[in-house]
């Protein structure tokens, strides 16, 4: 990508990202089943701003809007993704109860539990979107669908810094 397109890409990013309401990305999250303490993190992104070559450009809010664009181009994924993390969650409190030894056991098993859930969740998700929304064969190997998975998620981050890269690496003679 040239610089002026990532100008012009970052300024276009800037003028959707202005008309981002906060209460729009929660309510989109919640109705996802997102769980609380996660949203609660993105909101301090939420509000993030940056001054870049000179402009302030409100890059929490770029980095949310293109999360959701991921979440609505693959909602199956996003919603194993957050059964994955509410189970693990979930297991984390049931384990904790328990009296004298639920504070180290939780240590120990809400780790472990996220290690298969997650993934399985995030995996179940992706089938399903290939199967249904894509309308892609779905065959039998976990690896190809880990690196389809893989490549998605690195699309989206690669779509999110190229467009401030240039912006960033820009020397500001003033």
């Amino acid at each position: 990508m040239d610089k002026v397109k990532g100008q012009f890409e970052l300024l276009g990013l800037q003028a959707k990202a202005v008309k981002l309401e906060e209460l729009e990305f929660v309510t989109t999250f919640t109705n996802l089943g997102l769980p609380q303490e996660v949203i609660t993190r993105l909101q301090g992104l939420f509000n993030e701003v940056k001054e870049i070559a000179g402009q302030t450009i409100n890059i929490g809010k770029i980095i949310i809007m293109k999360l959701m664009e991921f979440v609505k181009t693959n909602p199956n994924m996003a919603i194993g993704l957050a059964v994955g993390l509410g189970l693990s969650i979930l297991s984390g409190m049931l384990i904790s109860s328990i009296p004298f030894i639920g504070q180290g056991l939780s240590l120990i098993i809400t780790p472990i539990v996220a290690i298969i859930v997650i993934p399985v969740g995030i995996l179940r998700g992706h089938r399903l979107d290939k199967a249904l929304d894509d309308k892609e064969y779905v065959g039998d190997s976990l690896f190809e669908d880990m690196i389809t998975i893989i490549k998605r998620f690195w699309a989206l981050l690669v779509e999110i810094f190229s467009s401030i890269k240039d912006s960033l690496t820009e020397k500001s003679y003033v």
